[in-house]
């Protein structure tokens, strides 16, 4: 792991705490980074990764530090799973003098943060965000994750050479940015398939805070189709994710193939506490898989294995990669240049970097660039689909 932080001793000339465009460069005792996560709520398993993942890269960096070197140091903020509970977080950092900040996690919270992202001037990764124009919108917001526009045609193509279908069932979150957003991406590259069609949609419509409903009635429609379904698309967040496969493994629902984007290895693992059997042979368009045979990626999990005796899940890994950017972003400035616009210039210049999902650019929004994946179900693991 250690050369995934090979230039550490040059970020300890900076602080995250106190840059901004008039910082002098006087050496700090302490570097401070930010985390917005969702530590409770329907995404609080998803938020206890991030802390993990978060802690893990601070904790490499420290234990590399030089002589004399200040000391990384993380500030966590709960989100709450909620708009309001993540503009409560960034501002509570802000408040803190924390000035570049790892979060939050779902489309929805990051799109009602940009106004202040760009107020503030605060450099911010978002992990997890996933729905397509976001980062467009702000010159201090990236985001890691692979966005719809670039998993869905990967995603559609590979699916259907598996599985050839022809006749579709979509089911939605409505109340989602990411989730329709999704949606939407998926019926524009079906459209451009021959022979192939949706024949029902159907959707339910729950905000990021609120618990997810029985989702009874869309599967029993979708699974008495007429005429039969060949495979269904569910696009939800994660608290979504596991409860439509466990209520649809109660309904007996077992001979539909389901394609789920961004499906985690923690959604699997949770809803095979219940039902074993409930997510085998699950299709799975994703950014990061633990079997992936990038050496970074092998470094990582292996690091990850060692520290805390499992696999690391996409959203470990996925704010693990940021945090890894971020910290790279920081050390490629230089001591008598620290600025929030020279290490926003620094992101913003990253072009091919070797990183956990293999050579990464951000693209002139900010967006991630990268190769897709899409992967199948076994056990309690996912697995790269095979051609």
């Amino acid at each position: 792991m250690r050369s995934l932080f090979v230039s550490l001793p040059f970020v300890f000339f900076l602080s995250l705490s106190a840059c901004d465009s008039s910082s002098s460069n006087q050496q700090p005792s302490e570097i401070t980074i930010g985390l917005a996560a969702p530590l409770t709520g329907p995404a609080s398993r998803a938020g206890q990764d991030m802390r993990m993942a978060t802690e893990m890269a601070v904790a490499l960096a420290n234990e590399d530090l030089a002589e004399g070197a200040p000391s990384f140091r993380l500030i966590v903020e709960d989100n709450r799973s909620t708009k309001e509970g993540t503009e409560e977080a960034f501002r509570n950092l802000l408040s803190r003098g924390v000035v570049f900040i790892l979060g939050p996690y779902s489309s929805s919270n990051t799109n009602h943060i940009i106004p202040l992202i760009d107020e503030t001037r605060v450099v911010t990764i978002a992990p997890a965000s996933s729905a397509q124009g976001l980062a467009a919108k702000s010159d201090w917001l990236f985001r890691t994750s692979l966005t719809v526009d670039v998993l869905m045609p990967a995603g559609v193509s590979a699916t259907q050479k598996y599985l050839d279908y022809k006749n579709v069932g979509v089911l939605t979150n409505a109340g989602d940015h990411f989730s329709q957003n999704a949606e939407d991406k998926f019926i524009e590259e079906i459209g451009q398939l021959s022979g192939v069609s949706v024949g029902m949609k159907q959707s339910y419509n729950r905000q990021g805070g609120d618990p997810v409903p029985n989702l009874t009635t869309q599967i029993n429609a979708l699974a008495n189709a007429t005429p039969k379904l060949d495979v269904l698309f569910f696009f939800g967040l994660t608290a979504d994710r596991y409860r439509f496969i466990l209520q649809a493994h109660e309904l007996g629902v077992t001979d539909l193939p389901f394609v789920i984007t961004l499906l985690s290895t923690s959604d699997i693992r949770l809803a095979r506490e219940s039902a074993p059997s409930s997510t085998e042979g699950i299709l799975v368009l994703q950014v990061w898989i633990a079997s992936s045979n990038h050496a970074a990626s092998q470094e990582y999990v292996k690091e990850h294995q060692r520290r805390y005796n499992g696999l690391p899940s996409d959203f470990n890994a996925r704010t693990y990669a940021a945090a890894d950017l971020l910290l790279r972003a920081i050390m490629g400035v230089t001591p008598d240049n620290i600025s929030n616009d020279a290490v926003r210039e620094e992101l913003a210049r990253m072009r091919n970097v070797d990183t956990i999902y293999g050579r990464f650019s951000f693209d002139d929004d900010g967006d991630a660039e990268y190769t897709p994946l899409v992967g199948i179900v076994r056990g309690s693991s996912i697995e790269l689909l095979e051609d």
